[in-house]
């Protein structure tokens, strides 16, 4: 599979502050090693979240908030059943230690050929570092959640 590199936004807010710059890195970063891989992107998840970081994702009941370990388990599994490929952003706005990103994923179910896009919204908070800034808490919500079809 050939994944084009993620190094676009559409519309995007200026940034302004250095933890805004750190934000941006991360979130390019971010895709492109996720885009690499479930192990690159595991890897990833050492920088780019905190040790004791939650994400809320969409499952079968609503919103469910997960620990870092949960979320990389969660996201562990999906690999072993879809390709999923992060496309360019829609729309990144940042703010201080926030920051709402729009962007495409392209999945293709392994088991059935069965491929799909899905338009995803993000809102993350951010903690900043001299070097880096880590993710404490994020929040995503897709309009084709991976649990309602296969």
């Amino acid at each position: 599979m050939v994944v084009e590199k993620v190094d676009k936004v559409k519309y995007e807010s200026s940034v302004d502050k250095p933890i805004e710059e750190k934000i941006r890195t991360n979130l390019f970063k971010g895709f492109n090693n996720w885009n690499g891989g479930y192990e690159g992107w595991l890897e990833w998840c050492n920088t780019l979240y905190e040790k004791d970081a939650h994400y809320n994702i969409q499952g079968p009941n609503g919103q469910t908030r997960l620990t870092l370990q949960q979320y990389k388990d969660a996201m562990g599994e999906l690999f072993k059943h879809f390709t999923i490929e992060l496309g360019q952003f829609e729309n990144m706005i940042i703010k201080d230690d926030w920051c709402a990103i729009r962007y495409t994923i392209k999945i293709k179910n392994l088991h059935t050929g069965k491929e799909v896009n899905q338009n995803t919204m993000e809102f993350v908070h951010f903690k900043e570092y001299p070097d880096n800034a880590r993710v404490i808490e994020g929040w995503a919500l897709s309009d084709v959640p991976l649990t309602q079809w296969s």
